[in-house]
């Protein structure tokens, strides 16, 4: 009843929308074709540039482009992107609880930083990209290579900042398919007020995680996905000019249900509950940005044993943790003649509460976790000549009061621990060369590093303590070259990393999982072609072409210091793109070769080709309704990396239809 009742009081704000919105003024029609050949970038330097003078390969997403999508949430815009690699635990990056998705770039496993507006939004390592839904984004730029020179810690692999935006159409939309998926939204834009709020049943589907291969059905356990829900809400004010308030609330409840392959029969049920809550102020004036933030993100597994004479043993807070961020950031940038500065400061406090009763063999163990991180960082954009830029960057972290604390329920026994020693320097250089207008040369060398999470460190759960981790290292290498045509872009790049002492987890028998050290590398290449044929037509190509490989000393892992292939070695994708004045259609595909798990056993995992078709048809300029279908070939890949065997859903689609006001 009380799913009922949320969709009812979300139809009657819809309805009360249709009625007044037939008495005020439509929008006006949209341009037909949005195709930017050099937008504008504010992640990769800190400030806006251009990508022709961005020495970097930047992946930009603006809103049309994810509105002509079909794109449900953040997950979906990225997994289709060149260059990067999606895993999750379920179809549309849903997750079972701490086991989130990942947006993996360059093969880094653990190296990708995802900000929201700037903010990192990694809280223990995890991020939740399908819980921001997509009419809340109004670009996305991915930056590959290493950033942690300007953003910190976890940007071994490259940086995703998801800009949301900041004014809003008065709109509704409906939707539903098949599987029983379901979604309603409403938006309204009211002067320096906007909210979005949105509702969505994901539906239900069987054999989300199956078989793997060599292993007995009748041992076996297999998943079925039993129900999803978000609910989200997210609105902004706009306090002064340059100052921003938002406020963005969403909680996203998934039900796993596990039987033996061989039967039809339910012996477990989890309950992941996921809430989101994160309160932004936000200034950006004259060369000033600066931020204050604090946000929450709660993990909840409620579970439920099916004995086979179908007697039921209930635990709430299975596992259950609630990490706490406070970001703080200042920066300004200083023009000094034909240079340019950029200079600043953040912080960031980390705390994080946990229970746990997952192992029999454990005890049942309350923990509290804590660190404050401080930086220091500056840029500097040296003029060579009218023609070339020498950009040096740096970064110094501290790392204090990094401890952990940890009480057993059943006879009170209390364990403190503490390791202070995680500070980190990290200095980049880059050099661009305009050759003309229309295009440029562009080389970057530095460092990156990740703290190992707190959880790694001091134990949560099953997850043992290992204080003798150190901070992940790498070191990055990149040449690129990018030409701007008429109607045409080339990108194409060249790089290398090595990444020392990233961060592994085995698990270890009935104990738990341990965590050690490895080192990982790659080397590939890069290249991608958009053309806009005409004011109707676009297409784009990708190609990328990597080996990223990993070794480690220890008995738990590949134990013989050689270096092991992990993740996959090329990647082609395109897309086709048709606009008129009342219709629009894309057709995107994605293909992932040559897979190999990171687990010990280097098992080889079939290949992937991800496909989407979305149609609109605007018969009005406030009316639209439009038709997407995911996984047109109806393939059942596996949308994970290790020894389990998580699958994409089946073939799906949702018809909706978009009402303006």
């Amino acid at each position: 009843m009380e799913r009922i009742s949320k969709k009812g009081l979300l139809l009657l704000a819809v309805l009360g929308c249709n009625f007044y919105g037939g008495q005020e003024n439509a929008f006006a029609s949209e341009a037909l074709q949005e195709f930017v050949l050099d937008p504008m970038v504010v992640t990769a330097q800190g400030f806006a540039t251009k990508d022709l003078e961005t020495p970097a390969l930047v992946e930009v997403y603006n809103e049309k482009e994810i509105e002509d999508s079909g794109a449900n949430n953040a997950y979906d815009v990225l997994q289709d992107t060149l260059g990067v690699t999606a895993s999750s635990y379920g179809f549309n990056g849903t997750n079972q609880g701490t086991m989130t998705s990942k947006i993996m770039i360059r093969g880094v496993q653990d190296g990708t930083l995802v900000l929201v507006d700037g903010v990192p939004m990694n809280m223990d390592g995890r991020y939740n990209l399908d819980d921001i839904p997509s009419d809340a984004i109004e670009r996305i730029e991915v930056v590959k290579g290493g950033g942690s020179v300007l953003y910190g810690s976890e940007a071994t692999g490259g940086v995703i900042n998801i800009i949301t935006k900041k004014q809003l159409r008065n709109k509704i939309k409906v939707a539903a398919g098949n599987f029983g998926k379901e979604r309603y939204d409403i938006s309204v834009g009211a002067g320096r007020f906007n909210l979005l709020a949105g509702l969505e049943n994901r539906g239900k589907a069987d054999d989300i995680k199956g078989v793997a291969p060599g292993d007995n059905p009748a041992t076996e356990n297999v998943y079925d996905y039993g129900k999803g829900e978000r609910q989200s809400i997210r609105w902004n004010y706009l306090l002064s000019e340059g100052l921003t308030f938002t406020h963005a609330y969403s909680e996203n409840e998934n039900k796993y249900l596990r039987r033996k392959a061989a039967l039809s029969t339910y012996n477990r049920m989890n309950q992941y509950t996921n809430k989101d809550n994160s309160f932004l102020l936000n200034y950006d004036k004259d060369g000033w940005k600066a931020y204050l933030s604090y946000g929450t993100q709660e993990k909840d597994n409620d579970q439920i044993d099916i004995a086979n004479n179908g007697a039921r043993t209930y635990t709430e807070n299975y596992n259950w943790r609630k990490g706490h961020n406070t970001n703080l950031k200042l920066q300004k940038q200083f023009d000094i003649g034909k240079d340019r500065l950029l200079v600043g400061v953040s912080y960031q406090k980390e705390d994080m509460d946990t229970h746990s009763a997952q192992k029999s063999s454990s005890p049942e163990v309350d923990s509290n976790l804590r660190r404050d991180n401080y930086s220091v960082f500056l840029s500097y954009d040296m003029a060579l000549g009218e023609k070339s830029n020498f950009i040096l960057n740096m970064r110094e972290t501290w790392v204090t009061k990094n401890e952990g604390r940890q009480r057993e329920a059943a006879n009170g026994a209390q364990h403190f621990t503490k390791n202070d020693d995680l500070s980190k320097f990290t200095p980049e250089a880059e050099y661009i060369y305009r050759i003309n207008e229309e295009s440029s040369l562009y080389a970057k060398a530095g460092k990156s590093f990740k703290l190992p999470t707190m959880s790694q460190i001091y134990g949560s759960g099953v997850l043992r303590p290992a204080l003798d981790l150190k901070p992940e290292e790498g070191t990055h290498y990149e040449i690129g070259y990018k030409l701007n045509g008429e109607k045409s872009a080339w990108r194409v790049a060249l790089f290398n990393y090595e990444v020392k002492d990233s961060v592994e987890a085995v698990e270890n028998e009935n104990i738990g999982y341990d965590y050690f050290n490895k080192d990982v590398r790659n080397t590939g290449v890069e290249a991608s072609l958009t053309l806009a044929h005409d004011n109707n037509w676009t297409t784009r190509w990708g190609v990328t072409y990597h080996d990223p490989q990993v070794r480690d000393n220890n008995p738990k892992g590949y134990g013989d210091n050689a270096w092991h292939d992990y993740g996959s070695r090329y990647q082609f994708n395109g897309s086709v793109s048709y606009v008129d004045a009342k219709f629009s259609s894309t057709l995107k595909a994605n293909f992932v070769g040559d897979r190999t798990s990171d687990t010990k056993e280097q098992r080889h995992i079939k290949p992937q080709l991800f496909t989407d078709w979305h149609f609109a048809y605007q018969p009005k300029e406030n009316h639209k309704v439009f038709l997407h279908i995911n996984n047109i070939l109806d393939r059942r890949d596996i949308v994970s990396t290790g020894n389990s065997n998580y699958y994409n859903l089946g073939r799906n689609f949702m018809l909706g239809y978009e009402y303006l006001f």
